[in-house]
């Protein structure tokens, strides 16, 4: 059974870029980018969409990246393995998990999150928030504010549990599905 982990960094007010082309290393702290390489190492498969492929490019990762703009499974390079495009919308999950056969962690943006929070395939997630405030942006999820994400989540049967992860202050929140 695949095992799905949803990870993203956001600003203390919940928006995970201040853009659509923001490039989180360039704000998160160095504790979450040591928390991210720690998770990438820990799944086999990264799930994204196409702009967040393209912000951060990885020819030795597997991954998937979900893109309206195609009408089949299909290599993104055909000089790099393990590297597709699937469309959500055309394509059966059954073929996404003949490409996925263990852990998959989920990267974003907003529809991504979008897709597997309405799917219910979300087995844990992590969110780390940083120290900053954007006032506007990018948010996680379309229709949750950020506010009430810990809620929401609760009552989807997870738990949730924060830590303090560096001095100034940046949070790690760790959601497991009970």
């Amino acid at each position: 059974m695949i095992n799905y982990t949803l990870a993203f960094a956001c600003s203390q007010d919940g928006f995970i870029a201040r853009h659509s082309r923001d490039n989180p290393f360039e704000w998160t702290s160095k504790d979450d980018q040591i928390h991210l390489q720690n998770l990438i190492k820990n799944n086999e498969w990264q799930v994204m969409g196409r702009t967040t492929h393209e912000l951060n490019p990885n020819k030795t990762r597997k991954r998937i990246i979900f893109s309206r703009g195609t009408d089949e499974i299909k290599l993104i390079n055909p000089n790099i393995k393990n590297q597709y495009y699937f469309n959500p919308d055309l394509h059966q999950w059954e073929d996404f998990e003949r490409l996925c056969k263990d852990s998959v962690l989920i990267l974003g943006g907003t529809k991504v999150h979008d897709f597997f929070l309405y799917s219910k395939l979300i087995d844990s997630m992590y969110i780390t928030v940083e120290p900053l405030n954007f006032k506007e942006g990018v948010p996680a999820f379309s229709y949750i504010n950020f506010s009430d994400i810990i809620p929401f989540f609760k009552e989807q049967g997870f738990s949730s549990q924060e830590e303090i992860i560096n001095d100034k202050g940046t949070k790690l929140i760790n959601f497991k599905k009970i």
